[in-house]
């Protein structure tokens, strides 16, 4: 069955089997796969299956699709690897890999519970062999408690582990592999190989049973097996006998064992076939393995995210200095404006000033979240600052359009707005560079929208953008915010929406600018769940007295 990888603007992946008919893709709920995206549309895109082959298509959507870099047109075969781009969602369409065993295990398997695997080495032994290997699993054990304990980076802990069990089973190539990802699945984090090729992967089915059954296996002599012989993918793979055991622990957080990930052996040799004694070795060896992965692991994430606090406390005091600390004092009007990031440091930008007698305001909102944004932040507000007092407002965006362009990584943008009030005439020019249109609450509850303007930052160089004009009479209010205001969720999913704040801000239109943004910003906290601010958001408000 294939499926579809999607990356985050963050970062974060998922994996999502393309299981029907067809697939929809978009920012509505509806969808099969939603994707809580400002740039998508409602009903974006879809994937259909067609006689075992798989099709892209576009539903008409306002800001296209990309399929590997080049805007979608009609419909289009999918292939495996083939890489879709929506909005700041990256989706790579993938097959399911095969490899050896991989629709079945192989038969004559032998499998056994991991942790009576283990107990092995407290057991007396019964007699003089039995005695022999038994002291064998304890030196094992004892030179792996010896090279285990001290500290060591991760990438050098996975080398060591495979040094031993090497050292203690006569394998040709070993692997260790970790749960990664959501869901989660085994990623090799370290190979060996004395001949042949390294491991790249390992049979889905055999990982699968490890992980979830916590047992080991035992795979025979393949070469002996009248049922494995005929099979041309185990032959061609030059495997002729395998063991694998998981990276178990007991887990006290849990209350029960956990699994981690799976070590795993095979050989070449057509004469040498694995023991149960070999992975008891193995078994034992991983259990003591895995408890000092997971200890240097959560050691390493504390030491990372006690460095990363310490950056982003830093960037947030930064970003917070870029930002204006109040509104400048316009005799006969009243102005504010506030951000919140989503996150410690966000994508949002306000800013006011006076220039011979006129007061400028502007409000961007770069694509993305987090640290990255952020740096975009600080490019978007040197070229603001650079060039919005020149010439009339068309032509400051432009040129902030020009360096922005030059600074910015492809398949980034900002949604813009940049206005000029002249205060004692009441005339406000502007220029609405893709963002939300900006509501304009006139005094007898009317309400208007400034959209005159023209497309985003960012994407191309030399762009024209017109002016809009408008005059604020007294008692009228101007609203100024990103989309994360709008875009704000509830505890039962319902979005807040422009027809929300529209009819919020006319309530409270009689009131001064700054009560009317704190009304805004406390409508917005009572109505969001907890812990449901996907966005930053900003907002800026201007009213004549």
């Amino acid at each position: 069955m294939p499926e579809l990888s999607v990356q985050g603007a963050d970062g974060t992946r998922r994996v999502v089997p393309v299981d029907k008919e067809r697939v929809s893709i978009g920012r509505s709920r509806e969808n099969d796969i939603f994707l809580p995206d400002q740039w998508l549309s409602r009903m974006h895109a879809e994937i259909r299956s067609r006689q075992n082959d798989y099709f892209l298509a576009d539903l008409g959507s306002k800001n296209g699709t990309l399929l590997n870099g080049a805007r979608l047109e009609g419909e289009h075969k999918l292939r495996p690897g083939d890489v879709i781009t929506l909005g700041e969602h990256v989706l790579t369409f993938m097959e399911d890999e095969g490899g050896p065993y991989d629709d079945s295990e192989p038969a004559g398997t032998q499998v056994f519970s991991a942790a009576e695997l283990s107990m092995v080495a407290q057991q007396a032994a019964a007699d003089p062999e039995g005695l022999a290997r038994q002291n064998r699993l304890l030196s094992v054990l004892s030179d792996a408690a010896k090279q285990l304990i001290e500290h060591q980076p991760l990438a050098e802990l996975f080398e060591t582990v495979l040094t031993l069990v090497l050292r203690a089973v006569p394998a040709e190539r070993a692997a260790l592999l970790l749960l990664e990802g959501d869901p989660p699945r085994p990623v090799v984090k370290a190979s060996r190989s004395r001949r042949g090729e390294k491991i790249a992967r390992i049979s889905r089915s055999i990982a699968r049973r490890v992980l979830e059954e916590r047992v080991s296996l035992l795979l025979p002599n393949i070469l002996e097996d009248s049922a494995l012989k005929s099979q041309d993918s185990i032959l061609s793979s030059g495997i002729r006998s395998a063991l694998c055991a998981p990276l178990w622990f007991a887990s006290r957080e849990k209350g029960s064992d956990a699994v981690i990930g799976l070590v795993y052996l095979d050989t070449l040799k057509r004469t040498q076939a694995f023991t149960e004694h070999d992975l008891q070795i193995l078994t034992a060896v991983s259990n003591i393995a895995a408890a000092k992965i997971e200890n240097e692991r959560l050691l390493e994430e504390s030491l990372e995210m006690r460095r990363l606090e310490e950056d982003m406390r830093l960037a947030a005091e930064i970003q917070n200095s870029l930002l204006p600390s109040g509104a400048p004092e316009v005799k006969g009007w009243g102005l504010v404006g506030s951000n919140r990031p989503s996150r410690t440091v966000g994508g949002d930008y306000y800013d006011f000033s006076t220039e011979a007698g006129e007061v400028l305001l502007a409000l961007g909102d770069v694509s993305g979240k987090g640290v990255g944004a952020a740096l975009l932040m600080t490019v978007l507000r040197a070229a603001v600052r650079a060039f919005w007092a020149d010439s009339g407002p068309a032509e400051a965006v432009a040129r902030i359009n020009d360096t922005v362009q030059q600074n910015i990584p492809t398949g980034k943008f900002i949604t813009f707005f940049l206005a000029r009030l002249a205060p004692d005439e009441g005339r406000l020019a502007y220029v609405n560079a893709g963002h939300n249109p900006p509501l304009l609450i006139r005094a007898d509850g009317s309400v208007e929208t400034l959209q005159t303007g023209g497309m985003v930052l960012g994407l191309f160089e030399d762009v024209r953008y017109e002016q809009g004009n408008v005059e604020l009479r007294p008692g009228d209010v101007l609203l100024i915010f990103s989309d994360g205001v709008t875009e704000t969720w509830s505890a039962d999913d319902q979005e807040f929406g422009e027809e929300r704040l529209t009819e919020l801000a006319r309530q409270n239109r009689e009131r001064d600018a700054a009560s009317i943004q704190d009304a805004i910003l406390a409508s917005l906290d009572e109505f969001g769940a907890p812990g449901k601010l996907s966005d930053d958001r900003t907002l800026i408000v201007l009213k004549r007295d």
